[in-house]
């Protein structure tokens, strides 16, 4: 999809701070602000030896991507600043290097940005902030954070961190970082359900938000439509898909997913799982767009029959496709001497149906779909910041929301201090 300039939009002024050769970007936005569309138009058009890396392996396949571990060969721990020691093959890499992009940024801890500044200096044998790299970050804060074990926060705030977050990574502290909000939302048309939502992923107004979506949306679901249940744990999840699979009639198919070479090999999750249980009448979701455009990820519908390598699928938008197994592969960077380009070679591949069951999935695999009817189970509550607000930003609408019981206020958790930093960061751009 092309981007149409306009002064307001945000994709625009990001691209033209890139253009302009600002050192380090910022780009923060809620859910369905279009930073996914903004990431397809920077990859479009060449600007650059660029490379695109998340911190997780599923982020980076939706990225087409690398993992930042993997691509700076950072160990999963926290490393103390001598013991950055980058591999020659790395180092050469990193010299060709103009622009680097991250995703989920809210995902990534200060140790491991700080960690990928020390790499880059040392490889590029300079001392200036991420070694003259281009560096663009991309996500929200607001949404879900990164992981911290107690034993690691404690080990951080010894090394001087005032917190866990990318934000309070030292080579920002002192690095000027341009700065562009995305602030218009096109996943929601109703202005009062944006406001809600808005009001909970920022933890303002809460009394009046909750009010208005329990109200709304306590209720059974609207009739004729199978919604997708969301909830805050995987074993709340799979009881849900479990029994709606034994509910079924008849005999299942098993599907099993093929690995090979490199992919899997550094402990994160498949994209879908390697062993994938199948009957007529199962509730699933695609989670991959098809080439074809005939379904997208995140569309929902029921299996209506099995074949010995694929799935007959009627979705709920309309319409029966055929779902044939997909090959995911992992990607790595490489420096092409002929070419003078940083290319991107395939070093492992993962070859399964693109389906997991739709009766229920988690709210934090839920991250990044849009979901046209959405049923939403907090059990004992959310249990990490953001996660409500995840949840309740997949519905498209207030019509195809539901809430099993009401949203309390214990359940929106916001860490006071992404609340802050994220008010200063929209104050300090619009000044701009």
């Amino acid at each position: 999809m092309s981007l149409v300039p306009a002064p307001e939009d945000g994709a625009v002024r990001a691209l033209r701070h890139i253009d302009a050769g600002a050192r380090a970007l910022l780009v923060l936005g809620g859910a369905g602000t279009g930073k996914t569309t903004f990431l397809h138009e920077l990859r479009k058009t060449p600007r650059g030896r660029q490379v695109f890396l998340a911190p997780t392996g599923v982020a980076a396949l939706q990225l087409g991507g690398q993992t930042l571990h993997s691509f700076f060969g950072i160990p999963p721990r926290i490393l103390q600043p001598e013991e950055v020691k980058p591999r020659v093959q790395v180092r050469r890499l990193l010299k060709k290097l103009d622009r680097l992009v991250i995703d989920e940024i809210s995902m990534v801890r200060a140790d491991l940005l700080d960690t990928v500044d020390r790499t880059l200096r040392i490889a590029r044998e300079s001392n200036t902030p991420f070694g003259g790299v281009q560096v663009v970050l991309v996500g929200d804060f607001l949404q879900l954070p990164p992981v911290v074990p107690y034993a690691e926060q404690e080990i951080l705030e010894h090394m001087g961190y005032e917190g866990p977050f990318a934000f309070h990574a030292k080579v920002l502290s002192d690095h000027p970082v341009a700065r562009v909000p995305f602030t218009v939302v096109h996943r929601q048309q109703d202005d009062a359900f944006i406001g809600h939502l808005s009001a909970i992923r920022r933890g303002e107004r809460l009394n009046e938000a909750l009010t208005a979506l329990n109200e709304a949306c306590v209720r059974p679901h609207r009739s004729g439509v199978l919604p997708v249940l969301l909830t805050p744990t995987n074993a709340r999840a799979d009881a849900y898909n479990q029994r709606g699979l034994a509910a079924l009639p008849g005999g299942e198919r098993q599907f099993e997913g093929v690995l090979k070479g490199e992919f899997g090999l550094d402990g994160d999750r498949l994209p879908v799982p390697e062993r994938l249980v199948l009957k007529t009448g199962a509730r699933v979701m695609a989670l991959r767009n098809d080439p074809a455009r005939r379904w997208v990820n995140g569309s929902v519908g029921t299996v209506t029959g099995i074949g010995p390598h694929s799935a007959l699928v009627r979705l709920d938008g309309g319409g029966s496709v055929e779902i044939e197994a997909f090959t995911w592969e992992r990607m790595r960077y490489v420096f092409d001497e002929k070419t003078g380009k940083i290319e991107s070679d395939v070093v492992g591949t993962y070859t399964q149906l693109p389906l997991v069951p739709a009766w229920a999935m988690t709210m934090h695999k839920a991250q990044g779909l849009t979901l046209e009817d959405v049923r939403i189970d907090f059990d004992n509550g959310a249990f990490a910041a953001g996660q409500a607000y995840v949840a309740l930003s997949r519905a498209r609408s207030l019509a195809g929301l539901s809430l099993v019981r009401p949203i309390r206020p214990s359940d929106i958790k916001v860490d006071r201090r992404v609340a802050a930093f994220v008010r200063d960061f929209e104050a300090s751009a619009l000044a701009g």
